[in-house]
Parts: C-alpha cells; sequence; structure tokens
C-alpha cells in the first residue's frame, strides 16, 4: 500500500511543500520510502509500503514520457518475480503513444489500485481507481489549483471542494486547463452513475466530456448452467441434515467446486508478502529469516473471516503464526474501566473465541495468534478527535465514525507484526447478507420472479454502493497503520461468478437468519469443516464490536466529523 499525491498548481506562487501533518498521514501509509517530483507545475510525492519485489521502488517513477504514481496490487500480469507492479506498469505505460494504447493495457489489469499517470509531453494528467473503486483517491479543488491524495486530512481552506473521486473509468485532464475532464467509462454510465459525476463536475467546476467505454470482460455476467432454486429444499431444523440435504444437489456441488477454484486463486495472491515483517523493516533486520507473522484476519469470529482464514492456512508459509485481530470497545454507559476477561466479552469477542476453536480443530497445525484490541472510551475519543476524523473525511456519518474507527483500532494493535489484514468486504453484498436484503424478499406482494427481481436490484444498488460506502474509507483507516487490506471477496472472477448467480442461487429467505442469508457460502464454509461460525446471525462490526448504541441513527452526522460542509460535496 502506498500513499500518493498530486498537485496541479494554478496560483501565481508556486508551491513546493506538502503541509506537514499531510505529509506524516501519507508516509503512514507508505513508511518505507518516500519520493517528490516537481514537474511543470505539477507536484508529485509517493510513500511506498513494500510489498512486492526483491527491494523497495521508489515513486514516483519516471520511464520515458511517463511519470506515474500507483498504489494497489495486480494480480494477472506476467512480470520477474524481483519487478515492482509499479516498474512494470510504468514500463507498459511508456510504451503507449495514444489513449487507446493506454486503455487497452488498463482492460486487462486484476487487482485493486488507483494511479495518477502525467505525460511530460502533452502535459496530460490521467488518473484513475479500479472498476471495484477498492483503494481511496481524493480530489481537492480551489482557486489556487486541484489536489489528488490516497488518503485525507481535513483543513479549513477557503473554497476548498473535497470529495472521493468516483471510480467511473480513466479521467484525463490537461493541466492548463481545469475547466473540462475527460472520462473513458469503465461501463456505460447508468442513473447511479451520472449522479455522481454530476456532483464531481459540481465540486471540481468542470463539465466532464464521456469518451468510449473501457469494458473489461469480467464486468459483464456469464451465462452460468447450474440449475439449482434453494427455495424448492425444505427447511430441516437440524442445520447438520439440513446442510447435508442441500450438499446432496449435484448442481450445488458443482457451483459450490467453481466458487472454491476462484476463492482460493484469490486467497492464495492475496497473502503473498515480503520476507519480513513489520517490526523487522523498522529495526532493518533483513538478513535474517523473519518467522513473525506477516498476514493477518480482521476476525469477528464470523463465516466470511472463519473461511478466509482456513483458506490462509492453506498459502502462508506453515512456519509462520497468522493473527486473528478482534476488538472490543468500552460500554457507552460505562463508569469505570473494569480489567476483567468478561468485561471486554462484546458479541463479536464471544464469536471470536467460538471461531478460534473451530478454526485449531479443522487447521490443528498452524500458530493462530489471536490478539484482543480492548479500546477505553477515553482512547477512542482521543483518538478520533486528534486522528481518526482525518482520515474519514469527507464521510461524516455516526456509521462512518463507527466502522473507521472499529478498523483503524483493529489494524493498530500494537502486538501485531502483519503487513497485510484479510478482511472479508463484499461478501454480504455479493450473496445477500444484510436484513435489507430478506426485507425487500419477505415485503414484496408479488410472485416468486417479482421477488426474485426485488432482491437483485436490492443486492445491485449495494453493490453499486460499496466503494462509496465502505471500500475507500476502509482503505484510508487500514493503510494508516502500515498494513495493506486484502479483500478476496471482491476479486474480478469471484466477483463475476457469484454476481452471474441468481438470488435464489445465492440465499434462501424463506429459511430463518443465520440460515438463509448468504446461504451459498455458509454451505462453503460447512464444507470446509465450520459447524458454530455457519449458524452466527450476521452483526454489523459497530455493535457486534460495542464501538456504537443501536438507538444512535448511523445516518445522522457524528458530532467529531462535523466538517465545514460547504468544503465537502460527499452529503450532496
Amino acid at each position: 500500500m502506498c500513499g500518493i499525491f498530486c498537485r496541479i498548481n494554478q496560483s501565481t506562487v508556486s508551491c513546493t511543500e506538502i503541509n506537514s501533518t499531510l505529509k506524516t498521514v501519507l508516509n503512514n501509509r507508505g513508511p518505507d520510502a518516500q519520493g517528490t517530483l516537481l514537474l511543470d507545475n505539477v507536484l508529485l510525492s509517493g510513500s511506498v509500503l513494500w510489498q512486492q519485489g526483491e527491494s523497495i521502488q521508489k515513486q514516483p517513477v519516471i520511464e520515458g514520457d511517463c511519470v506515474l504514481l500507483f498504489n494497489g496490487d495486480l494480480y494477472n500480469v506476467e512480470k520477474p518475480a524481483s519487478m515492482s507492479d509499479t516498474l512494470w506498469l510504468a514500463k507498459r505505460l511508456s510504451d503507449c503513444h495514444c489513449d487507446e494504447e493506454i486503455l487497452s493495457v488498463l482492460k486487462v489489469l486484476e487487482g485493486p489500485y488507483c494511479l495518477i499517470m502525467y505525460k511530460k509531453t502533452t502535459k496530460m494528467l490521467y488518473f484513475a481507481r479500479d472498476a471495484l473503486g477498492r483503494n481511496s483517491l481524493i480530489l481537492e479543488h480551489n482557486q489556487q489549483g486541484l489536489q489528488l491524495l490516497s488518503t485525507s486530512f481535513y483543513s479549513e481552506i477557503d473554497g476548498l471542494s473535497t470529495l472521493e473521486l468516483p471510480p467511473l473509468g480513466l479521467y484525463k485532464l490537461k493541466i492548463d486547463n481545469l475547466s473540462s475532464c475527460e472520462l473513458y467509462p469503465w461501463q456505460t454510465l447508468n442513473l447511479y452513475t451520472n449522479q455522481q459525476l454530476d456532483t464531481l463536475d459540481l465540486a471540481m467546476g468542470w463539465k466532464t466530456i464521456i469518451k468510449s467505454t473501457i469494458s473489461p470482460d469480467w464486468l459483464f455476467r456469464k451465462q452460468l448452467d447450474f440449475d439449482y432454486n434453494f427455495y424448492k429444499f425444505d427447511y430441516i431444523n437440524n442445520h447438520e441434515e439440513l446442510f447435508e440435504n442441500l450438499l446432496s444437489s449435484p448442481e450445488i456441488q458443482s457451483a459450490l467446486a467453481t466458487f472454491d477454484k476462484l476463492l482460493q486463486g484469490s486467497v492464495s495472491s492475496r497473502v503473498i508478502t515480503p520476507p519480513f515483517c513489520r517490526e523487522c523493516l523498522k529495526i532493518d533486520q533483513t538478513t535474517d529469516k523473519c518467522t513473525q507473522a506477516k498476514v493477518c484476519v480482521l476476525f469477528s469470529g464470523g463465516i466470511d473471516c472463519s473461511v478466509l482464514a482456513i483458506l490462509a492456512d492453506r498459502y502462508v508459509p506453515a512456519g509462520e503464526p497468522i493473527e486473528l485481530i478482534n476488538v472490543a470497545f468500552e460500554r457507552i454507559t460505562a463508569q469505570n474501566t473494569a480489567a476483567t476477561q468478561e468485561y471486554w466479552n462484546v458479541p463479536d469477542r464471544t464469536t471470536a473465541f467460538q471461531s478460534y476453536t473451530e478454526l485449531k480443530r479443522i487447521c490443528p497445525k498452524r500458530c493462530w495468534n489471536l490478539i484482543e484490541v480492548n479500546v477505553t472510551r477515553e482512547e477512542l475519543h482521543l483518538q478520533l478527535s486528534q486522528h481518526i476524523h482525518h482520515l474519514i473525511y469527507p464521510l461524516q456519518t455516526v456509521l462512518d465514525e463507527s466502522l473507521g474507527c472499529a478498523f483503524w483500532f483493529a489494524t493498530h494493535a500494537a502486538n501485531s507484526s502483519a503487513r497485510v489484514a484479510i478482511i472479508g468486504s463484499g461478501a454480504d453484498e455479493l450473496f445477500g447478507g444484510y436484513r435489507r436484503h430478506r426485507n425487500a424478499f419477505r415485503h414484496c406482494p408479488g410472485d416468486d420472479q417479482e421477488r426474485e427481481l426485488v432482491v437483485q436490484n436490492e443486492l445491485e444498488k449495494d453493490w453499486q454502493r460499496i466503494p462509496a460506502r465502505n471500500l475507500a474509507r476502509d482503505d484510508r483507516v487500514i493503510a494508516d497503520n502500515g498494513k495493506t487490506a486484502r479483500a478476496p471477496f471482491i476479486e474480478e472472477n469471484v466477483v463475476q461468478f457469484v454476481r452471474s448467480l441468481e438470488p435464489k442461487q445465492k440465499c434462501c429467505y424463506s429459511f430463518p437468519e443465520g440460515v438463509g442469508d448468504k446461504l451459498l457460502l455458509r454451505l462453503y464454509g460447512y464444507q470446509l469443516g465450520l459447524r458454530d461460525a455457519v449458524l452466527f446471525k450476521k452483526r454489523a462490526i459497530q455493535f457486534g464490536s460495542r464501538i456504537a448504541d443501536k438507538k444512535q441513527n448511523a445516518a445522522q452526522n457524528s458530532v467529531y466529523l462535523k466538517f465545514n460542509l460547504a468544503n465537502s460535496f460527499e452529503n450532496k
């Protein structure tokens, strides 16, 4: 994970310095190497967290006419193991002599990323987030110019408009004319993405011109031949008998076999790290073999993270521990902090212990390091008011505060040596895990086909919103602790396969909560050997960790995130 920054200066006074606090936040994302370059009126800066190649690749990278800042991982490129993704991509882009050739490179890339590329001869700036919007890129604009940056830092600058860049495609901007911007969309824009574009135009004071679509193949649903329908099966109160009955279907088995192959491929590539943990790099002990944990799983004990932990065990080197990080917060109503173990037994801690026991049974040779992070209200309020609120900006709701803090404190664990954090993001959106999916099914007065359609529409709505609702914010708060967030469920081929299934082949809302939601994923977990975790009900992290009170309105603006609304377009 890297912190990338670009400023186009339009004022008469050139600004070649980055705000010191902002520089610290960017360096938190990339503590291993920093570099800065000034070309024309464009300032480019990169802070690198070493995750690829034999040695650290400093940024910006200059290859011919191309200057590249890159934050991400590419999983489908053929290159020497000694070469970083950044250098490989810079070489490929430097060979491109027109926009169509650039698009042909981006069209086939797989992996989470955002990039900023400057072409010196044409003075054109290109920038993008991947089509799934997994990595953060913030856009800021005022009369002095424009800034692009991986993370956010709130400052009361007059006339500054700030928003998360919508991951709609490749943007192209002439640096001496910020009145218009060209966009090569990943796919044809719809009502939701057109609204995002209108917000962008308003915030930046330019007009976006739509060009040809990039259309990566994996973005489109496949025609699948699996002929099964979960609603055709009778519910059996004996869950083991129910699951065995469902798994006796050859069609369900076939779908699970395809999913297994894809998810294993996603996990295997995402647990690859350099041979040294974060602590080794801090003290520069890179000559001895490191046996500390390089990978952690953010672990509530639910089905999503438990499945990922089992698969990680298959690909992380046998002698290395895998960290399972679980976070708990002091009760909102507590008068004073208790030191007893029982005091911190929040719902997610209880399920984490249960699933931890299951993991030790299923993968007995692995050293599982369960890390319990306990956060007092005093520490929460201190970090939120002084630091975390900058990372959440420009988002402002109670929900953003709760989720952002939970992920920040989990990855801030002092006794964690991991460089990579595996997260279960995307599972609920893909497999129908939210209560609103069930409610859409239950409240539809129509027939089976109409119910199926309303669930599909609800799933599609959630899938479109996940970059803005979750992914960019989570990237900012996790990377601030020098860890790379990797979400195996949000992988191009996994996404294409699961989204190509019909809702009735992923979930069954005639079955109870904790069984019918995410049913296909629960069956997969059962196949892997899980018994308790496959029956845990969906529980939002803000309630499972006890950071939030259920009486709070999650959509309301947080007291700690009361930024100047004139500076933010996120709520418009």
